[in-house]
């Protein structure tokens, strides 16, 4: 009997999740201009929070957790009802599809995610409306915004000297966690909150988890990671506190005039090293389903069906065809995920293949499984091209102007706090 390959489900939630359904009971503890978030609402919440952090169901971590969740749901609010005066709206089809992004991400099999939230009493409703809040803000800074944004070509050719000057210095990969301090009576509880985050940390709390729930850095979406920096791009407070980092290690808080960071460094290379080039790769996962107890007999005839599909498949397009004929094979494409992003028993299978060619079949708890191929594409992040500099521009200008507007916001806003 062949050894089962469990895929590990990474499942690291933006914690920006909440439940407003109708009926909903409990006691309110927060308005929002017209809009209320309950006991229970903020309990789902917390709950998420502490599954997807691999913090201990404790007492004591959903109270040092309850404020910061809470804020983060008024946030949420704010957006969704920003988004409402200017018409934007996001569809059904838009949320269902961001799920399925999640689950493509961390390679769960459609439906997973769902499956997740049932099992561990959390209403669907909770990621629905996060989504919401998610695509609906999105569109609404770029809608607003984004024409408006001019980029020079002085600009443009200062910012390619400096990613040119980059080689010439030491680089950090790092993620973050960042707080914002939009209120100056508010810093010692943002500062004491920070000391918590960090202290679960180094106690073995996800960092990644963390950051996606709790960060109000633009890289919360991508679990706090941002792209290698050099040493001089970097806030003199920070590169302070990261030079004498280890790989794998987390900062102190750091306090600079926006608010508290929390660095991992995540790797570094010497002043002229090559980053190094990536590969962009396309693939589809073929799942022949087989429901368990396994044996020999059931597991392989799918063994043997998932070798012919491989060796009649010379490409992903005649997969997809090939698989039309059979109702109860599972496909799920992959576009254009980086391979140093995959978890190491997919990196293993695919890395070495070419477009067109699939895996050995194998055995995961949910059947028999295949990778196929599609696409790969070479990129060299020492050498972006004008166009790639100019997006990289954009985007960090859309972000300050996102976070200048949601500052902005909860400054007019009428947002009550029950005890």
């Amino acid at each position: 009997m062949q050894k089962l390959l469990k895929f590990s489900l990474i499942v690291n939630f933006l914690i920006s999740l909440s439940s407003f359904a109708n009926g909903e009971v409990g006691r309110i503890i927060a308005v929002v201009e017209d809009k209320m978030i309950s006991q229970a609402d903020l309990e789902h919440r917390l709950k998420l929070a502490i599954l997807s952090s691999g913090l201990e169901n404790t007492a004591a971590n959903r109270k040092q957790l309850e404020s910061q969740v809470l804020r983060v749901m008024i946030e949420e609010l704010l957006k969704i009802n920003k988004a409402k005066q200017f018409d934007i709206r996001a569809s059904k089809n838009d949320t269902e599809q961001a799920i399925k992004e999640i689950e493509h991400r961390n390679h769960m099999e459609e439906g997973a995610l769902k499956k997740l939230l049932q099992a561990n009493n959390i209403p669907l409703k909770v990621l629905q409306v996060q989504m919401e809040a998610d695509i609906v803000w999105r569109e609404y800074i770029q809608a607003r915004y984004y024409n408006s944004i001019q980029i020079s070509e002085r600009e443009l050719a200062r910012a390619t000297e400096k990613f040119a000057q980059k080689k010439d210095q030491p680089q950090f990969l790092l993620a973050e966690i960042f707080l914002d301090v939009d209120n100056p009576s508010q810093e010692e509880e943002i500062k004491k909150r920070a000391w918590e985050f960090v202290n679960k940390i180094r106690s073995g709390a996800n960092f990644s988890a963390l950051a996606q729930q709790f960060s109000q850095a633009a890289s919360a979406a991508q679990s706090g990671d941002i792209d290698w920096v050099a040493a001089d791009q970097l806030d003199p407070l920070l590169k302070t506190a990261i030079e004498g980092l280890n790989v794998g290690n987390i900062t102190d808080p750091i306090k600079t005039q926006y608010g508290y960071h929390i660095l991992l460094l995540r790797d570094k290379r010497a002043a002229g090293e090559s980053l190094g080039k990536d590969t962009l790769i396309s693939f589809v996962q073929t799942l022949f389903p087989l429901n368990q107890p396994f044996t020999d007999d059931t597991v392989a005839p799918l063994m043997n069906k998932a070798r012919t599909f491989a060796n009649n498949a010379k490409s992903c397009a005649v997969l997809s065809t090939l698989v039309k004929a059979d109702e109860n094979i599972q496909i799920r494409e992959v576009k254009k995920l980086s391979v140093t992003s995959l978890i190491p028993q997919i990196r293993n299978l695919i890395d070495s293949l070419n477009p067109g060619q699939s895996s050995s079949p194998l055995l995961s708890d949910a059947g028999v499984i295949m990778f196929t191929v599609c696409e790969k594409q070479d990129i060299n992040p020492d050498n972006l091209s004008k166009d790639q500099i100019r997006a990289i521009l954009i985007d960090d200008k859309l972000n300050s102007l996102a976070k200048g507007e949601l500052r902005e916001m909860k400054r007019r806003a009428h947002i009550e706090i029950r005890g």
